[in-house]
């Protein structure tokens, strides 16, 4: 679990707030390590945001302020888009959500969520707050928070929504460690989420957010701005991308511990929240006393929950026993490895 420091911080109009006041990481739209678009499911583009569809579509985008904008406050670089076509089924949706670690948190408290957001034309949107307990063991069953509709219109504006979470008392956890607490925005629903939206409806159409803060208490204060380096670090305890670029490669030291078996490690930048999927893309090469273009991916070992150094095996079936040199990610944007510990 996270811990949030508490740092005092003056806003521009001279009163003194506190800081690490936003549960929401990336809620300004900075960081996007996997990429500035998607379209399918899942996480796959600004972190920590996960956009769930099914039958309709979606097209999400990184979309940039025009400098000096005085829409939205402090001068923000990007805001996240999804022009959404809706299957037109009961069945159909489409919900833009963030899963907060630990479902303890806020539990028994009432909280504010407070975002900027607008759209293609005058829509409503259901706001959805979820605790989830986890998985594996006997962990008790999802509790879903009352919704709240919210209407938006062609301008920006800013959105409140207060809540009161609900108390975990005499709730079991799974043992995974996969618990959290979540806020959804849904843009899209058909009958079948009628309980869980208000009855939104299907609709289709282009939904755009900026600033989401989530905080404790009955009021909203003003955005929390913290640097792009800190809301990197807390991102990437969740995802860290390892990426050739188009004038660059990545080069890891390794040594063959058995014939056609390749043993590189990395130094994380920041400790994952747990165990993760590592995944390998594009061109890996051996280099050194030895030459294999053919490697694949084996398996990660783990040095435990806190760790920052993971060793990697690669496997090739074109070398001998004791080769060693560098495990090389080609220049390009799709070589490398990436470590996805999101909840």
């Amino acid at each position: 679990m996270s811990v949030l420091q508490v740092n005092n911080i003056t806003d521009t109009g001279g009163s003194t707030l506190l800081g690490r006041r936003n549960a929401i990481i990336n809620g300004n739209f900075d960081v996007w390590q996997r990429g500035t678009s998607q379209t399918a499911a899942g996480y796959g583009s600004a972190d920590r945001w996960r956009t769930d569809i099914a039958t309709s579509t979606q097209s999400v985008t990184r979309q940039t302020f025009t400098l000096g904008q005085t829409d939205v406050p402090y001068n923000p670089k990007h805001y996240y888009s999804n022009v959404v076509t809706t299957g037109s089924t009961a069945s159909s949706y489409s919900v833009l959500r963030q899963r907060i670690e630990d479902v303890a948190t806020f539990a028994g408290e009432t909280v504010t969520l407070s975002f900027y957001a607008k759209a293609d034309a005058s829509k409503n949107i259901a706001v959805e707050f979820r605790q989830y307990f986890g998985t594996t063991g006997s962990p008790s069953a999802t509790v879903n928070i009352s919704p709240e509709t919210v209407a938006l219109t062609t301008s920006w504006a800013k959105y409140t929504v207060t809540v009161d979470v609900p108390s975990i008392s005499g709730k079991t956890l799974g043992t995974d460690g996969n618990d959290f607490i979540s806020v959804g925005f849904w843009l899209d629903a058909g009958s079948d989420y009628n309980a869980r939206t208000n009855s939104l409806g299907n609709q289709s159409g282009t939904f755009e957010f900026a600033q989401v803060q989530l905080e404790a208490g009955s009021v909203a204060t003003p955005f929390e701005r913290r640097s792009y380096g800190e809301e990197l670090a807390l991102c990437q305890r969740y995802y860290q991308s390892y990426r050739s670029t188009d004038t660059s490669d990545i080069v890891l030291n390794a040594g063959q511990t058995g014939n056609g078996t390749y043993t590189t490690s990395l130094t994380l930048v920041q400790s994952l929240r747990g165990t993760p999927t590592v995944t390998t893309y594009g061109s890996i090469t051996f280099r050194g006393d030895g030459a294999d273009t053919g490697l694949t991916f084996s398996n990660v070992n783990w040095y435990g929950e806190t760790a920052l150094i993971l060793r990697l095996n690669f496997t090739g079936a074109n070398i001998g026993n004791g080769f060693s040199g560098a495990l090389w990610f080609q220049s390009g944007p799709t070589n490398g490895v990436v470590f996805d510990s999101e909840l």
